[in-house]
């Protein structure tokens, strides 16, 4: 399916518009999930469930051999569907199987023994999906966002209720554990109903050629992922080690309001986005034009939003979790610097997807988790605020990198990417000035000097854009009115 400029451009838009109400829609739920709770769970509780998982986290990312972004690039033909089910589906099943057998070990390593059993309830999570990649990957790959919109808030809606229930019947740690598992099966369970009659069930029908081709393109895919996923969780993994569960519960709490707002903003646009690159990448110039569009944009919401977060840093944590999470202040304060730093980076990736090229993504990766490990290992010597202000100064550095690479790939002057940031850039600057002002004001409360920060810094970044970038401003507008 090959889409002309406009429609692809109306697709992309409203592809963006409907995974974002799927994912404001699940992050609400997921919020609200998080803060109540905040208010029953400990802190140890909480650092024990955030390492089993971002355990689990890692074994979903290569849960299917990176067959889901292949279906995206290969031949749209029913062999090739059906060969990259069944290497999801045996590959979910032997790390499932694995994940049983290693919970005993893996509480021994990081002397928690309250994280195995834990390990083991989520090893369904990673069966589940294993599952679903294939018929996610088919709606995505053609465009169905607005169906797919539903699997998403089934999957919220499912680990909120299933949560709450077990941790107000005194669960604890495994409500959550439990609650993730559900969520994973629930979402499964909704992609295959989605597809329904296109679900390439006939697995036994498969061809030599689909198999390699699969593999091929989606084994260095799953590996770029592995590696992407290991840099961006290996500090719960270190500051689990070193600095134990309680330690990370802070530190995990301090992460998910960046997480939420920013860091999945950003995954959502991905998944539009690779599809789009993909469908465009005959065409250079509209691959350049499409990807500094993208930049532009994403950094304009990540900068200010993640340094709007870490202005109101003090305000937020005890208004939503409580007092008794006041340590998770600081970090939070270096983590949202984090998620801005991160959008100057966004997209680079799927460019090098879209083009053929994941082995780029691994090379980057690699580099990156050589440089982190280390690092943090040293940074945590200063606590959870040491780790997280090492995370924040190597994403800096590794942004700018992945740029430098992806505007060598795609043919594009690095003035001219660097340009795209700009407008981002300033208008971040100013709501840190303006809202560190406020700060400084007599206090109004938590929920007043919020509400105050967010509607100041809407209004700067609108005089800023109307002044400043006013064709930037007539772009967002014009792709408001296409959504």
């Amino acid at each position: 399916m090959s889409l002309a400029p406009g429609d692809l451009t109306r697709a992309g838009v409203r592809g963006a518009v409907w995974q974002g109400l799927a994912f404001i829609s699940g992050r609400v739920i997921v919020l609200i999930t998080t803060i109540i709770l905040a208010r029953l769970l400990s802190p140890e509780e909480y650092g024990l469930v955030a390492l089993a998982l971002v355990l689990m986290a890692y074994a979903e990312t290569i849960a299917d051999a990176g067959v889901a972004q292949a279906l995206v690039y290969l031949p749209r033909t029913g062999v090739m569907a059906r060969s990259a089910l069944l290497i999801s589906v045996l590959l979910g099943g032997v790390l499932a199987t694995a994940i049983v057998l290693a919970g005993p070990w893996i509480a021994s390593l990081f002397n928690l023994p309250g994280v195995g059993p834990l390990v083991q309830v989520l090893g369904i999570s990673v069966l589940a999906t294993s599952f679903g990649a294939v018929p996610e990957a088919l709606l995505r790959r053609d465009l169905k966002f607005k169906p797919l919109t539903l699997a998403p808030v089934v999957r919220a809606a499912t680990m909120g209720t299933v949560t709450l229930v077990l941790a107000f019947a005194g669960n604890g740690a495994w409500s959550l554990a439990v609650g993730t598992a559900a969520g994973s099966v629930a979402y499964a369970v909704t992609c295959w109903f989605l597809v329904r009659k296109n679900a390439p069930w006939q697995i036994w029908r498969v061809g030599k050629d689909a198999l390699r081709a699969n593999i091929a393109y989606g084994a260095p895919v799953a590996g770029s992922s592995l590696l992407a996923r290991l840099i961006f969780d290996v500090d719960y993994l270190i500051i689990g080690l070193l600095l134990g569960a309680q330690a990370l519960g802070y530190y995990t709490l301090a992460f998910r309001l960046p997480e939420a707002l920013i860091l999945n903003v950003f995954f959502v646009l991905s998944t539009v986005l690779f599809p789009l690159y993909a469908q465009v990448r005959g065409d250079p110039d509209r691959l350049r034009g499409g990807y500094l569009k993208s930049v532009q944009i994403q950094t304009l919401y990540g900068v200010t939003a993640g340094v709007g977060l870490a202005v109101l840093a003090p305000v937020l944590v005890p208004l939503l979790f409580g007092q008794k999470w006041t340590e998770a202040v600081l970090p939070l304060v270096f983590l949202a610097l984090y998620a801005a730093v991160r959008s100057l980076g966004a997209g680079a990736n799927d460019v090098y997807k879209a083009l053929g090229r994941p082995g780029l993504s691994i090379g980057i990766s690699v580099a990156r988790l050589v440089i982190l490990v280390p690092v943090l290992f040293v940074a945590a010597q200063w606590g959870i605020v040491g780790v997280a202000c090492a995370q924040l100064t190597v994403a800096f550095v590794f942004a700018c990198g992945m740029q430098a690479v992806a505007a060598r790939v795609i043919k594009i002057r690095a003035s001219r990417l660097a340009g795209a940031v700009v407008p981002g850039v300033v208008c971040g600057a100013a709501v840190g000035v303006a809202g560190l002002g406020t700060l400084g004001l007599p206090f109004l409360g938590p929920i007043m000097t919020t509400a105050v920060v967010v509607v100041m810094a809407i209004g700067l970044v609108y005089a800023i854009l109307r002044l400043g970038f006013p064709a930037l401003l007539r772009e967002l507008l014009k792709l408001a009115r296409r959504a």
